[in-house]
């Protein structure tokens, strides 16, 4: 008879293991190194690729260091210094926690360990191949660690051959390292790539000086300060006016410190932009969210970028209620075009690359520049030569810049100190809040745009988004005062749907009557529409009504009845606004910018485009070269 058979895993292989669910790529090994970099105090960190990062990793810190024997120990599965009890694990406070970052990388590179404790006179040094401890000895080195990873995946080719290119892997680990950066202002953060200087954050007095220099000053100018808190969570963070928009995601987001990737906090940022961007466009946000340490699992996954909310309603309704509250300074903003720039060649891309290289090594120290001179690691500034080695074959002697000051006090700042008066508020916001009842009308342009001027700039306005923008907020209006004007139709409209448009109408029919859609099921799958909002008169209801079926795939299981409700509104607006190519007189322009004007967020249509455009006036002089 046959029978299973079960035999314990060796311990290198389950280390493999557990690699693979830690170790996905060189930027996985950057992470987990960076993470125990911050947990010990570290307020210099530098760190050192070759390739991508698939050829070495070198991770420099200033922070607390270990004994030998404690060394020795974090190479072991499950060896951690932050978990203690099981309160421990349902309140964690540190980034790092599991206890399998090291013996993990061990297990799939060739890696060597060097630290010290201020308390100690001499440094270990670790060399581990394949998870295998090679070589034990006491050096000379600065209080801190310092970790090289070489040939990640040496030993599981099939792990290895899913690497992407250099410039690929290469700006995976530039990414995270941009987002830590933010999270911890008071940390000085270097990075080299093949021996040049890529990225050098110098310790900031708080968040708001990092955001900008790892955004640039003129997104900065566009980011808004909020605030927020209820009684699960409390938020600090900006948000960035919406005609700052991207293609690709570029959030932002902390949780207790902790750079996360969350499905549910990135749901609640799209609720507060809603009505604000164009579909396949992601806003950018920089959030800070302090919740009780009981309150959030940040044990979810191997890799821990990943959480689990107690109160997710809660946080959920505060995100979406932050960002609207900061965006509400966006609401009478037109938007401003951005000055064209020269789209460089590929060899100009390059020496754009190697100049900005080599002004970033200008700010380094005459070691830093040396960086890659196959010489002695130095250590400290007390000008004293401390050797330590790399694990490959011959121990070459290399050049470690003099990057720590041992007398330097670790100085902790407040990481989410955001400006917080009114003239620094403004200078961060581009475009001045205008009137639209007071621009002086000039004429149409292909009977879309509506010119207009004031004594500063000139003004471009959409006339279909500014006014599906006015009827759209009256028709939201409706639905909590249920003043909207109604025309009863004469002859009553029927209308076909299939099954599934059937579902969805039945469940929306109570709430499109509160903004005059009198619809009544019929039988089977036809309706009968008796009356509809003054608005839409004269306008296809059977083709609205049917691409509002055709809009929503599920309402209450895939989507919520007021969101629902929502997209049918803008549907209405946009069928009963005006349309581009029909002419306006003169006082029925004015009428519409009036009406514009009144509206609580003139400068977007529901659909996310702008219902204005602004050049100021030295905009335009640049352009015509009256001024330089």
């Amino acid at each position: 008879m046959k029978s299973i058979k079960i035999k314990r895993l060796p311990e290198i292989i389950a280390n493999k293991i557990a690699a693979g669910e830690v170790v996905e790529r060189p930027v996985s090994v950057v992470k987990e190194l960076l993470e125990n970099s911050i947990d010990a105090e570290s307020t210099r960190i530098r760190i050192d690729i070759e390739k991508g990062g698939t050829q070495l990793v070198r991770l420099s810190d200033n922070g607390i260091g270990m004994h030998r024997d404690n060394a020795l120990l974090s190479l072991e599965r499950h060896a951690t210094s932050k978990i203690f009890t099981d309160d421990d694990l349902f309140s964690i406070k540190t980034l790092g926690f599991r206890g399998e970052a090291l013996p993990s990388i061990a297990a799939i590179s060739k890696m060597t360990l060097v630290t010290r404790p201020s308390s100690s006179e001499l440094g270990t040094e670790i060399q581990i191949e394949g998870g295998k401890v090679v070589n034990v000895n006491d050096v000379g080195a600065p209080s801190g660690t310092f970790i090289t990873v070489k040939d990640i995946f040496f030993n599981t080719p099939a792990r290895k051959k899913y690497m992407k290119t250099t410039r690929t892997e290469t700006a995976h680990i530039i990414d995270y390292i941009s987002s830590i950066a933010v999270g911890f202002p008071n940390i000085h953060f270097k990075l080299f790539h093949n021996g040049k200087s890529i990225k050098n954050w110098p310790q900031a007095k708080d968040v708001s000086v990092r955001v900008a220099d790892i955004l640039g000053d003129d997104l900065y100018k566009k980011l808004f300060p909020i605030s927020y808190q209820n009684e699960h969570v409390s938020i600090e963070g900006y948000v960035a006016s919406p005609e700052t928009s991207r293609k690709s995601s570029n959030s932002f987001l902390f949780v207790n410190g902790r750079a996360v990737k969350d499905r549910l906090i990135n749901h609640a940022i799209f609720e507060g932009y809603r009505g604000r961007l164009l579909k396949g466009q992601h806003p950018v946000v920089v959030l800070f969210l302090n919740v009780p340490f009981e309150d959030v699992d940040v044990n979810v996954h191997p890799a821990k970028h990943s959480v689990r909310f107690v109160h997710q309603g809660s946080i959920h309704q505060a995100v979406v209620k932050a960002i609207q509250k900061g965006l509400l300074k966006t609401n009478r903003k037109p938007w401003q075009p951005q000055a064209e720039k020269e789209i460089p060649t590929d060899n100009h891309l390059q020496q754009q690359f190697d100049n900005k290289t080599y002004k970033d090594e200008q700010h380094l120290s005459k070691n830093d520049q040396n960086s890659d001179i196959p010489k002695k690691i130095i250590y400290g500034n007390q000008n004293k030569l401390i050797e330590s080695y790399e694990s490959d074959a011959v121990h070459e002697k290399q050049l470690q810049p003099d990057f720590f000051n041992k007398n330097e006090t670790k100085e902790k700042t407040n990481t989410t100190l955001l400006p917080q008066s009114e003239s620094e508020i403004k200078t961060q916001v581009s475009g001045r809040a205008i009137k639209f009842k007071f621009l002086n009308v000039i004429g149409q342009l292909h009977k879309t745009y509506i010119i207009c001027e004031n004594e500063h700039a000139m003004f471009l306005l959409d006339q279909h988004a500014a006014h599906e923008r006015i009827i759209y907020e009256r028709l939201k209006d409706a639905l909590f005062s249920s003043k909207l004007p109604v025309q009863r139709l004469l002859m009553p409209e029927t209308i076909e749907l299939t099954h599934q448009q059937s579902i969805i109408f039945s469940d929306l029919i109570p709430e499109l009557q509160k903004i005059g859609l009198d619809i009544n099921h019929f039988g089977g799958n036809t309706f009968v529409v008796q009356s509809v909002p003054d608005i839409l008169t004269g306008k296809d209801i059977n083709k609205l009504l049917i691409e509002i079926a055709d809009t929503l795939p599920g309402v209450k299981s895939t989507v919520p009845i007021d969101q629902a409700i929502d997209d049918c509104i803008m549907l209405m607006a946009c069928h009963s606004a005006i349309r581009s190519g029909q002419t306006l007189s003169i006082i029925e322009i004015k009428t519409l910018l009036n009406e514009l004007d009144n509206c609580r967020n003139p400068s977007q249509c529901p659909h996310g485009r702008p219902t204005c455009i602004q050049w100021d006036g030295t905009f335009i002089e640049k352009k015509f070269r009256r001024i330089v």
